[in-house]
C-alpha cells in the first residue's frame, strides 16, 4: 500500500469514529474592564447643579454608565459625595454622586461635566413658574388650554427663553373675557419692578388701561376690546421676561 492510499485509510478511520484531524484553537478570554480605584472620599452640602456633558456612572469603579448626561441638560441635581479616584488610565479625577429631585436619575460624574447653580436665582425662578402657572389658572376655562399646554415645556433651566419658557406662556395669557384679561394683569403683577423703568412704566400703562377696558365693558364675557388690550399687555410682558437671567 502507497503513502497516499495509507494517508487516505488513516483519515477514513478517523472521521468514522468522529475523531477531527484539524487542530483546535483556544480563543483568549476578553479582557476584563480595569476599575477605578478610590484614593479618598467625603461628605458634600447639599448642592445643586446642572449637568453639561459625559455620563453618569453607577458605581465609583466607573465600569457601567447609567444614564448620558446630555439627555438631562435642563435637570437639576443634587451633589451629596466625592471621591477622588486614581482611574484605569493611571490619572486622578474628582467625581461627585449626584441625583435629581425625584431620585430616580443618579449616579458618579465627573466633578468638570458639572455647573452650580445659582440658588437664589432658582428659587425665583420656580417663584416666578409657580406664579405664571395661577395666573393661567385663573384664566375662563375655555382660553386658558394653549397656554396650559405651553407649560409642558417649562422648567427652571429653561423658564425665561423665548419659546420653551415662561415669554411662550405669557403670549397665551390672554382671552374675550374679563376673567382672561385679569388673569394677565395678574401675570404682570408678578414681575412687578423686574425690568427696566421704560418697560417697568409701560407695563403699568397697558395695565391700567386693561382695567379700564374691563370695566367700561358692555360684555365682559366676550369683548374683542378685551381680547386685543390684553394680547397686547401679555406681548408686552413676554419680551420683558425673555430678558430676564
Amino acid at each position: 500500500m502507497n503513502k497516499f492510499i495509507k494517508t487516505t485509510a488513516v483519515s477514513l478511520v478517523a472521521l468514522s469514529l468522529g475523531v477531527s484531524s484539524l487542530p483546535t484553537t483556544t480563543l483568549p478570554a476578553l479582557a476584563k474592564t480595569k476599575a477605578a480605584k478610590v484614593l479618598s472620599s467625603k461628605k458634600l452640602k447639599k448642592t445643586a447643579y446642572h449637568v453639561n456633558g459625559g455620563y453618569l456612572y453607577s458605581s465609583t469603579k466607573l465600569t457601567k454608565k447609567s444614564h448620558k448626561a446630555f439627555k438631562y441638560l435642563k435637570t437639576t441635581f443634587y451633589a451629596t459625595k466625592s471621591v477622588k479616584l486614581k482611574k484605569r488610565n493611571g490619572k486622578t479625577a474628582t467625581y461627585y454622586y449626584v441625583k435629581n429631585k425625584r431620585g430616580n436619575v443618579k449616579g458618579w460624574i465627573w466633578k468638570g461635566n458639572l455647573k452650580k447653580v445659582n440658588t437664589k436665582a432658582l428659587a425665583r425662578r420656580k417663584s416666578d413658574i409657580k406664579h405664571v402657572l395661577a395666573a393661567v389658572r385663573a384664566m375662563s376655562s375655555g382660553d386658558q388650554s394653549d397656554a396650559l399646554d405651553a407649560f409642558k415645556d417649562v422648567t427652571t433651566s429653561n423658564a425665561y427663553d423665548d419659546y420653551s419658557g415662561l415669554p411662550g406662556v405669557i403670549q397665551n395669557i390672554h382671552g374675550f373675557s374679563a376673567k382672561d384679561g385679569q388673569a394677565t394683569i395678574q401675570a404682570v403683577a408678578s414681575f412687578k419692578g423686574r425690568f427696566n423703568s421704560v418697560t417697568n412704566a409701560k407695563l403699568v400703562a397697558m395695565s391700567d388701561q386693561l382695567a379700564e377696558t374691563i370695566s367700561a365693558s358692555d360684555d365682559p364675557t366676550d369683548d374683542s376690546d378685551i381680547y386685543q388690550a390684553s394680547e397686547n399687555l401679555g406681548e408686552t410682558l413676554a419680551d420683558a421676561v425673555a430678558t430676564l437671567d
